[in-house]
């Protein structure tokens, strides 16, 4: 079990799903750390067109400490029901893999329990996940949460991959 776990949540279910897993591997008297990194432009990272005044108005300090309190806050009230352990919670600005692993060694942290997503379009695939820079750089050990694998279909008896 461990005693200092960072969890990057972004509001996501895969970040709740990595949340509940931490949980899970806390002793009793860990530290849970919640960070959220808002992208400096997130309306870049949403892929959504954004009005000039739709972009100044996202990029705003306002708007960015209000998004940063919402996602901590979520992730507190699901990780309650979880974890009774102490629970800290970092909001920042940046570049989220980099940000993470910078944290993670900050707060000697032993574990980054992250979820990960299988991102299907092409800027994914060129640019990576956040989950897989991470594991690249961070000095710690690094917990990458998927999603539970579909339901296999049920078919004829003679589907060498029934039951796998």
């Amino acid at each position: 079990m461990f005693t200092s776990l960072l969890v990057p949540v972004d509001g996501s279910a895969h970040a709740l799903k990595a949340l509940s897993i931490a949980a899970q591997l806390a002793s009793p008297e860990a530290t849970l750390h919640l960070l959220y990194v808002r992208e400096l432009l997130p309306h870049l990272h949403y892929g959504s067109l954004l009005s000039l005044q739709e972009a100044i108005q996202a990029s705003s300090p306002e708007a960015a400490e209000g998004e940063i309190e919402a996602v901590l806050q979520k992730a507190q009230t699901h990780l309650r029901s979880r974890f009774d352990g102490r629970i800290e919670t970092h909001g920042r600005h940046g570049d989220p893999a980099r940000i993470i692993a910078y944290e993670a060694e900050k707060l000697g942290a032993q574990v980054i329990v992250i979820g990960s997503r299988g991102l299907s379009d092409l800027s994914g695939m060129i640019m990576g996940s956040v989950s897989h820079k991470v594991s690249h750089i961070a000095t710690c050990m690094v917990i990458s949460v998927h999603d539970d694998p579909p339901a296999l279909a049920e078919s004829d008896d003679d589907n060498p991959y029934q039951g796998l």
